[in-house]
């Protein structure tokens, strides 16, 4: 195979340019002066009375840049576009030194307002060309095309070529749609319509969806002219649209387009049909989006071969910032866009973890940007994944700043009080704080999460920082950073990472005839271990282009040991054995074989056979506000079904089962026949259907070897009687399920759980029934219940509550989620673990006559979180009961630890007759209120009247907000440990907790259910979950998609979703194994809130 060794650039950085700060770490950057590097371009914004923020909203959306070798010489050349200032072309002459050409090549632009630019070989003839969108205010806004002429000179074609777009652009990307060898344009707009106005102004503007608001596909037809078809390729929507990405998401060997829209108007992806059209899947792809998307980028972070994707948004990590500077969402604009179609939109940056495609195609997304630790990143305006230390992981740079704190809530407030009538017609630009803030960086750790270097790589300079790119301005095998900055000179920071011993690899491809540079080509590298991804694409970040070459970190791998380049025809080229440190050029070669194309489905596990099962179940919630008379709940409590059990309930040698339902909606029995199909089962539970079905459970109650059925009742709504909350017993007789009226004695709490035991050992079935919630007033413990069977059959079976007299410490158990019944100290005898939200890991040893609680004794004193489930296997294989503990997660919002943890206190802090919630964490030593002062005030109206202004709530802590003796007098919990754990049972009587692997920490688990995946030793496990009724301005929990744990020596394993197949999204609550009538191949079902129950093959 011939390849072209390209040569590598050395300089020394100049001593004086590097800090001390900056030396005394591996990986960092020195900035260069204009003086310097000759690069002094400023995209200066002048504000007056006709041009400022109320007259032009889009003011400070800034500029981009592109680097690109633009005369062949191998070296990068960089090109700034400005909205009021000349744009500028800089030519690369070696050393770190750029000349400004910009008058002699004609590229200067006019008096258009210009903010995206990208480089491309439109014509094919080895030289890259800028196209540039145009955006603006007034004046042309027909976007152009420069035509390097090859020396240095360039001619402006867009018209010719038939794309001079006049839309309001904000940035464009070339790639081959139609994979015709050509390459295509997308020009993405952003039309100057009115800000901040709501859900139904931008529902509106999408059902009128004119062509001008729209983006744009032009189709190269290869004579140099190309053709508008975005109506026909289906890509015409009404956009607001801030960051555009052309990447193939499910590695169908199609270029699709994703669109990160501005407010209200949800993104857009575009998936590649193939056949010259596109469909928009964000809402099946995405749980969540970020709201005010802004720029995005799409790469392989984690280095599994699907394509990610990264979106900024505006929320300040900062918490006086965030204070002064976020409104608080409404909750009925929140819903009412969910039921517009606009997607849960969040005020946060988006992770977008790629899972692989499910059985559709689809690629399914999950949010990761807390666990990442990116979700705040402030006013932000790009952002790009680049390997900047070269240890073979792709770490992440953000652009933030905006000239005017737009949002600032103290000067809006007094704008609005300007005048009797409200805001003035021209309020006073200058009121509103001017304030720079640093960019950030985050280096990636290889496990899902992020480390902030912004400091320690130097890179904390506080600006207006806009669209920026990265590339190897000095040739020494490292990237550097260039920034078009508002009203400031371009930043140039050069990279010290040449200076470690990590290894790099850079790959310049030549392409077919009409694409010489191979855009939508990806390329492979295994080193070592290791296997990194990447497709060239040049439009990424915000408004700017990268150079056509791929970068790639090694680590300390001095050889690489294959590369796999995939053409965008399809395709594959092999190049092994080639020494790192170096630039190569890899020519396309025409008789390389067709790749193999990525296979969608695994057809061994996980199939879903719902359909042909005949399986038709919906469980529908019914409507009720929690937040109407608890507005600061975390969450809601009034959506914890459906219940979910299984058991052979006629003796057919089948298994069957029951699902319950919300309030207002039928629950079902389904039987298995012989065939593999399910019928429904009449009972008396259709009976019921007022009441809500939390948890269930198939049992023999009376001894009569025949299965009855329990039903807990639960919900949140605080105006039912006690009656509502009574639990069920339906009873299995000769004629049918009979409900036993009599057989339970009353129970009060809202509940979730029920497991049974013969704790007494006297033959029959006891039963222990967790209690979830004190409708209404959360955060206050349940009662749970131990009931004692006293005998009888069918209807005369009878329970009694002994809970005060064998385990007082159950009638304020705390709100259970989940328990097991477990002899854990293997005396023969029963005992009793149960858990909750903010409550520890509980252990209830059985004397005999009694329970006694020996939580503390066996070092679960300090285990308190927001538990949600339980499972008791042996993970090991070495004899002894080991358990599984699901938790929130370690993907949301709130945050706990033991020297931080997250708090809860409740207490009527207005002395208005009525409970309140306060929710408040810890940071930098100070505790603080998660709510703001809006959102507090309306629990407690006086918040309002003490702190008259937003800054001066986020000045006070807990104490100066509601008061030390209040808080010392309220009920209070705090949860020291969100994390999913596996507890291993050290055969000794002790116990030792360890995290589950970090990517089964991204959701809450719900659900945990044993499997023998891969048939050894070991016992293995699905677990699933979610948390979907978040308060709206915490995401919700929506990035499970369930998993495969591999059991082993040393604990959990985890398999990805595109190594199972296991793709199941939505709010999990409850799942079951079911052994099912064809070739004895077991099923799981999943029980999903407020949608349709599903059943997987599992082998």
């Amino acid at each position: 195979m011939h390849l072209r060794i390209l040569p590598i650039f050395f300089v020394l950085i100049i001593a004086a340019c590097t800090s001390e700060k900056q030396s005394a770490t591996k990986t960092g950057f020195v900035q260069i002066d204009a003086e310097i590097s000759g690069i002094n371009f400023s995209n200066d914004i002048v504000e007056n009375d006709t041009l400022n923020y109320f007259d032009f909203p889009y003011l400070y959306l800034g500029a981009g840049v592109s680097a690109g070798d633009i005369n062949n010489d191998g070296l990068p050349d960089l090109y700034f576009t400005g909205n009021l200032v000349p744009n500028k072309l800089y030519l690369n002459k070696g050393g770190l030194q750029f000349e400004d050409i910009t008058e002699s090549t004609g590229i200067s632009g006019d008096d258009r307002w210009y903010s995206g630019t990208t480089m491309v070989d439109i014509n094919h003839d080895g030289y890259l060309d800028i196209y540039l969108s145009v955006s603006g205010k007034f004046g042309n806004t027909a976007n152009q095309l420069f035509i390097n002429n090859g020396n240095n000179t360039f001619t402006e074609s867009a018209e010719s070529y038939g794309i001079a777009d006049t839309g309001a652009s904000i940035q464009s990307t070339f790639f081959d749609y139609d994979n015709d060898g050509l390459l295509d344009l997308f020009v993405a707009n952003y039309p100057n319509v009115m800000v901040s106005m709501g859900n139904r102004y931008y529902k509106e503007k999408m059902d009128e969806n004119k062509f001008e608001d729209s983006g744009h596909l032009y189709k190269n037809q290869g004579n140099g002219k190309f053709v508008d078809v975005t109506v026909e390729a289906g890509v015409q929507n009404f956009g607001l649209t801030l960051g555009l990405v052309a990447t193939d998401f499910n590695n169908d060997g199609h270029v699709d387009l994703y669109l990160s829209n501005d407010f209200n108007v949800p993104d857009y992806l575009y998936q590649n049909n193939g056949d010259g059209t596109f469909k928009e899947i964000s809402e099946k792809a995405t749980r969540h989006t970020s709201m005010f998307g802004m720029g995005i980028d799409a790469a392989d972070f984690n280095n599994d071969g699907y394509t990610d994707l990264l979106q900024v948004d505006m929320t300040p990590a900062d918490y006086k910032r965030s204070k002064t500077n976020m409104a608080s969402m409404n909750p009925e604009s929140f819903y009412e866009a969910v039921d517009f179609g606009f997607n849960y939109q969040y005020m946060q940056n988006s992770l977008q973890l790629n899972n692989g495609p499910n059985r559709d195609g689809d690629p399914i997304f999950s949010d990761i940007a807390r666990f990442a630790g990116m979700a705040t990143t402030d006013w932000s305006w790009g952002a790009l994944f680049a390997d900047f230390d070269n240890d073979g992981n792709k770490d992440v740079f953000v652009t933030n700043g905006v000239k005017r704190d737009v949002n600032n809530n103290d000067v809006n407030a007094a704008y609005d009080k300007a005048t009797f009538f409200g805001r003035e017609s021209n309020p006073d630009f200058n009121l509103m704080p001017s304030t720079p803030i640093s960019n950030f960086a985050f280096q990636n750790k290889g496990d899902f999460s992020f480390s902030n270097v912004t400091e320690a790589w130097g890179l904390d300079q506080k600006g207006f920082s806009n669209g920026f790119t990265y590339t190897d301005l000095d040739g020494d095998g490292d990237l550097d950073l260039v920034i078009n900055n508002m009203d400031g000179q371009a930043t140039i920071a050069i990279n010290q990472t040449q200076k470690t011993d990590n290894h790099f690899l850079r790959i310049k491809l030549k392409g077919e005839r009409h694409n010489p540079f191979a855009l939508g080509a990806k390329v492979v590298v295994k080193s070592g271990e290791t296997q990194q991804l990447q497709e060239l694409t040049l439009s990424r970040g915000y408004q700017s282009s990268v150079e056509p070459i791929l970068h790639f970190g090694l680590g300390s791998e001095k050889t690489v040991n294959k590369i796999e380049v995939i053409w965008p025809n399809g395709k594959l080229q092999t190049i092994e054995n080639i020494t790192a440190d170096r630039s190569i050029e890899i020519p396309y070669d025409d008789s390389s074989p067709l790749a193999s194309k990525t296979k969608v489905d695994n057809p061994l596990y996980f199939e879903d056979i719902t359909e042909s099962s005949k399986i038709d179940f919906l469980h529908k919630e019914d409507i009720y506000n929690d937040f109407a008379f608890e507005p600061l709940l975390p969450h809601k409590n009034s959506q914890l079904g459906p219940a979910l059990t299984v058991g052979d309930i006629n003796g057919d040698g089948l298994e069957d089962f029951f699902v319950g339902n919300a309030e207002g909606s039928t629950a079902a029995m389904y039987l298995q026949k012989d065939n593999g199909e399910f019928e429904k089962l009449s009972g008396p539970w259709e009976k019921d259907l007022d009441i809500e079905d939390t948890g269930a459970l198939l049992f023999d109650a009376d001894g009569d070897s025949d299965l009855d059925l329990y039903v807990v009742s639960g919900g949140n709504n605080k105006l039912r009687t006690k009656v509502f909350y009574q639990d069920r017993l339906y009873v299995n007789t000769a004629d049918g399920f009979k409900k036993a009226e009599k057989a339970l004695p009353e129970i009060t709490s809202s509940g979730l759980k029920v497991i049974s035991a013969d704790y007494d050992n006297d033959g029959d079935l006891d039963l222990f029934v967790g209690g979830r919630i004190v409708p209404g007033q959360y955060p206050f413990p349940a009662k749970s219940y131990i009931l004692r069977n006293e005998g009888g059959k069918d209807q005369f079976i009878r329970y009694v509550n002994v809970t005060d007299e064998i385990a007082p410490e159950l009638m304020e158990a705390g709100l259970v989620t989940s328990a097991l019944w477990d002899d854990f100290d293997q005396d023969g005898k029963i005992d009793l673990i149960l858990t909750g939200e903010w409550m520890p890991i509980r252990f209830f040893k059985n004397l005999g006559h009694r329970f006694k609680e020996v939580t503390q004794d066996l070092g679960f004193g300090k285990s308190q979180g927001w538990w949600y489930s339980l499972q008791k296997m042996d993970v090991d294989a070495d004899g002894d009961m080991d358990y599984l503990a699901g938790n929130l997660g370690l993907n949301y919002k709130y945050r706990a630890s033991e020297k931080a943890p997250f708090e809860v206190y409740a207490n009527d802090f207005d002395e208005n007759g009525s409970m309140d919630i306060v929710l408040s964490y810890e940071k930098y030593g100070t505790k603080l209120p998660l709510r703001g002062r809006e959102c507090s005030s309306q629990q407690v109206p006086a918040i309002k009247q003490r702190f008259k202004t937003f800054e001066s709530f986020a000045n006070a802590d807990l104490k100066d907000i509601y008061g030390e003796k209040m808080l010392d007098l309220s009920l209070h919990y705090a949860a020291q440990n969100f994390a999913h754990q596996w507890i291993e049972n050290r055969g000794d009587g002790t116990y030792a907790m360890h995290n589950l692997p970090n990517r089964a920490q991204f959701s809450s688990i719900n659900s945990i259910q044993e499997i023998d995946y891969n048939g050894d030793e070991y016992p293995d496990a699905v677990v699933a979950g979610n948390l979907y009724q978040s308060e709206v301005e915490t995401p919700r929990n929506d990035s499970s998609v369930g998993m495969v744990l591999i059991g082993g020596p040393n604990g959990l394993e985890l398999v990805a979703p595109h190594e199972s197949g296991l793709i199941v999204t939505g709010d999990v609550r409850n799942m079951a194994l079911i052994k099912l009538a064809n070739n004895n191949l077991n099923g799981l079902l999943f029980a999903i809130n407020n949608d349709s129950l599903k059943l997987k093959k599992v082998n």
